[in-house]
């Protein structure tokens, strides 16, 4: 199995939010599961069947990340060169149809936020974009559509602390 990349900032998120459900999230359900437990019939035991089906959620959440944990090669963005567009680069593109800029970041499969303009590296955009330099122009092509760009600007992306 081949390792996805992860940002180092993308790593550390995944790892804290994998120990806030081992340590705090699973073992507070497992008390009400066991309080609720207690109040007799678990048939028709709403917060009994409440809190179990939580706990089923929590795991397959934790089954999840320790599978990207175990699973991704981190990497230090900073070590990067960004004088072409690399892993962790912070990408200003000019549509040439209609002049509009846009900004992406180039970031591992699993930390992808559109909200964000934050794109896979394997992504179609992502693929196309690795390697390309400023003011390079390239066409792509999704959806039976394509968009003509030049690569504006670069730069490392500066994740939060």
């Amino acid at each position: 199995m081949q390792n996805d990349l992860i940002t180092e900032f993308g790593y550390k998120k995944i790892v804290k939010e994998f120990k806030n459900l081992l340590e705090k999230e699973k073992p507070f359900w497992v008390k009400e599961k066991k309080v609720a437990a207690e109040h007799g019939d678990r048939s028709e035991n709403a917060e009994y069947i409440s809190a179990k089906e939580m706990l089923r959620n929590i795991d397959k959440r934790l089954r999840f990340l320790e599978k990207i944990i175990n699973n991704s090669k981190v990497i230090d963005t900073t070590k990067l060169p960004h004088e072409k567009v690399n892993f962790g680069s912070e990408i200003k593109l000019l549509n040439l149809e209609n002049e509009e800029e846009k900004i992406f970041v180039l970031v591992g499969t699993h930390e992808t936020s559109p909200n964000e303009n934050k794109i896979s590296n394997k992504s179609p955009l992502g693929r196309v974009l690795l390697g390309k330099k400023l003011n390079e122009e390239f066409i792509f092509s999704i959806n039976n559509q394509e968009f003509e760009y030049e690569v504006l600007e670069i730069k490392m992306y500066e994740f939060e602390k």
